[in-house]
């Protein structure tokens, strides 16, 4: 009888009792781990309670609680079954800081996903291999230790490790290289220079996803297709093709699964860029988490070719519109899309014929130096069109995305770097450049203030003497005057004055001194400095002007105007606040209700931490006391009162701990 009663109590507990603590607890423990542990506590109560009447010396003639019992019988049961209440719901909490809930139901979710984690665990092993056999370890420990070798040669060793972990991380390094802002110009120079060599994917292995994108057989599609490609890089390969209407063209076509690596290696990238954040001290300054972040959305993008499509259309766009406003023709020239051939994966555009710059030397050594010096001086064109007159820019025009022909035409390849800058922007680094051939510092202060804001600790005298001073370095053709060296001291230089870079500002800077490589392997005499000298004056038409039209003007009086109207009624109210001493200053963000509740709130939890307290103290002293009137013939009364004590100090603890437990756990799924 005692076994069924006892199962009958903890079936009671279970369905009564344990939805009682879950609703006092309000932390929403499981509702299985709450039944499994309401049921294990009630079939322990009556066992309990009888070995506690046998060890305080109370008689009873029955198996089960009855109300004929004795009045120390009942006591003594009542006492029990409140502090297994109590139990349990410590048991819960516990429970639930070992293991929150919908932990198992999770585990469960993603049991499918460990051949994904096991394939990412195996690429973080290689890659941790690659790390030690580098020599590069050691970087990731919390500071970084007393270099015996020289920032030159870290990068370098870095670059090398970059381009043994495979596409993502050589993206990754051309992607820092951009951001001369955040990281030192030893490891953007070294970065710049990360370029994929890889063996093409076998014709077999992307005629299914060029088949896919069409919905048609290759055949149909293209009169000729060379199955070979003519051009390899670590996302895609280009073949020639020519259309049915006897058109040319260059068909790049993304690698089959490289988007599976990717994503893979994106995770890896996000990973450590974590722990590096929260382990070591530069990677915190830096704020190397963001950057990852931003990369991984780059790269995300990059591997979408109809993006890229947008890009050159763009681009076509302003650099026709440029040339139509100057009149003139360019010996550069920027590829024909194909919308009806592309998209997300394959992306079809005119062949542009020649060789890369960078392999080019018996090309360039054929070309007149007139020829050569014309084209560099339509590449720079093309540049201060793209930058300064549209916005819109080609952010990665190294020596590999520049084609040139035996006959003295160039043109432009890979736009998946695509650059984008506002109007106020461009002409802030317009007049910096004239500032340069004028050698004004104080346009170029008025310029840098204009690009980046104003600290409000600068000293501008101090400033604007500086940047003269850079002015002059790189001016009157000094030695080492190249625009890479210019730019990379400017920037340097407004960071460590406080000023924040904007991306946009850091990657046109990149742009337009990444160009200068190219230009200088037609003509090493030749660089971007010298071009901005020899075109200082006739920017400003190039660009399409840098004043404000009478369109810009009604536009800025449509925008202000109602801001100055409200402007008197504004002064009055200020003016009236000050009479009467009500002006409130800067609090306008503050929430006062929300304040005062935050304070109530912690007033009330440490009155009830407090109260807990004493009455888990008083509990413990009557119980230690052991004294008073006999209730049963081994307890006393006050030593049973104390029990009733104690255990309200419990409930009203762990009702302060479980509001404390959700909001902490609030926080770690926000975090």
């Amino acid at each position: 009888m005692t076994i069924l009663y006892s199962i009958g109590l903890g079936l009671i507990n279970a369905l009564i009792v344990g939805f009682l603590v879950r609703r006092m607890m309000f932390t929403g423990t499981g509702a299985a781990r709450n039944i499994i542990v309401s049921l294990a506590i009630g079939l322990s109560i009556w066992p309990i309670t009888l070995q506690a009447y046998r060890l305080l010396g109370v008689a009873e003639g029955g198996n089960y609680p009855t109300l004929d019992m004795s009045f120390p019988a009942i006591m003594i049961f009542l006492l029990l079954f409140a502090w297994f209440i109590v139990i349990q719901m410590f048991v819960l909490l516990a429970i639930e800081l070992v293991m929150p809930t919908g932990s198992l139901t999770s585990l469960l979710r993603s049991a499918p996903k460990i051949p994904t984690w096991y394939r990412r665990f195996s690429r973080l092993a290689q890659i941790q291999k690659i790390l030690i056999q580098f020599g590069l370890s050691r970087y990731l420990k919390p500071r970084i230790p007393t270099l015996r070798v020289s920032l030159r040669e870290i990068a370098s060793t870095t670059r090398d490790a970059l381009a043994a972990a495979g596409v993502t991380f050589i993206k990754l390094g051309q992607f820092i290289a951009t951001r001369g802002d955040m990281i030192p110009h030893e490891f953007v120079e070294e970065f710049s220079t990360l370029q994929a060599g890889v063996p093409p994917v076998p014709f077999r292995e992307v005629k299914d996803q060029l088949e896919a994108q069409w919905g048609r057989p290759v055949a149909e599609v293209f009169e000729e297709f060379d199955e070979v490609p003519f051009a390899a890089a670590s996302v895609a390969q280009v073949h020639r093709a020519v259309t049915w209407d006897g058109r040319v063209v260059a068909v790049k076509v993304q690698r089959p699964k490289i988007r599976k690596q990717v994503r893979a290696d994106c995770d890896i990238v996000l990973t450590l860029a974590e722990r590096l954040e929260r382990s070591t001290d530069w990677a915190s300054r830096v704020g190397i988490g963001k950057l990852a972040r931003s990369f991984v959305d780059s790269l995300q993008g990059e591997l979408d070719y109809r993006g890229e499509l947008a890009h050159i259309e763009a681009l076509r766009t302003a650099d026709e519109t440029g040339r139509s406003t100057s009149g003139t023709d360019s010996m550069v020239r920027i590829p024909r899309v194909y919308k009806e051939y592309s998209g997300e994966y394959v992306l079809v555009m005119d062949l542009i014929e020649g060789v890369p710059l960078s392999h080019a030397t018996e090309v360039i050594d054929s070309l007149s130096e007139l020829a050569r010096n014309e084209i560099a001086q339509d590449l720079f064109l093309m540049v201060v069109r793209q930058v300064l007159g549209k916005g819109i820019f080609h952010a990665d025009l190294h020596a590999g995305n520049i084609v040139i022909s035996p006959a003295g035409r160039a043109g432009l390849v890979d736009f998946g770097a695509v650059g984008r800058i506002d109007k106020r922007d461009r002409r802030a680094i317009a007049l910096l450049l004239m500032a340069f051939d004028s050698q004004n510092s104080q346009a170029a202060t008025a310029a840098i203030l204009d690009l980046l804001g104003t600290p409000s600790d600068v000293n501008l005298r101090e400033l604007q003497r500086e940047i003269g001073q850079i002015l002059l370095k790189y001016g009157d053709g000094q030695p080492g005057s190249t625009s890479a060296a210019l730019f990379g001291e400017l920037i340097d230089f407004v960071v460590d004055f406080g000023f924040p870079m904007p991306v946009s500002v850091a990657t046109a800077f990149r742009a337009i001194s990444t160009l200068e490589g190219s230009i200088t392997r037609l003509n090493p005499e030749l660089n971007l400095l010298a071009l901005v000298t020899q075109n200082g004056r006739s920017l400003p038409r190039e660009v399409g002007g840098l004043g404000v039209d009478r369109h810009e003007a009604a536009l800025y009086a449509a925008a202000v105007g109602p801001q100055i109207a409200e402007l008197p009624g504004q002064l009055s109210r200020i003016a009236g606040h000050l009479q009467d001493g009500t002006l409130d200053v800067g609090t306008s963000g503050l929430n006062i209700s929300m304040i005062k509740n935050l304070l109530k709130s912690t007033v009330e939890q440490f009155i009830q931490v407090i109260v807990s307290t004493a009455l888990i103290l008083g509990g413990v002293i009557l119980m230690a006391a052991n004294f008073g009137p006999q209730l049963a013939p081994e307890l006393k009364l006050f030593t049973y009162f104390g029990a009733w004590v104690l255990l309200v100090g419990s409930v009203i603890a762990a009702l302060v701990l479980a509001p404390a437990l959700r909001q902490r756990m609030a926080w770690d799924r926000l975090g």
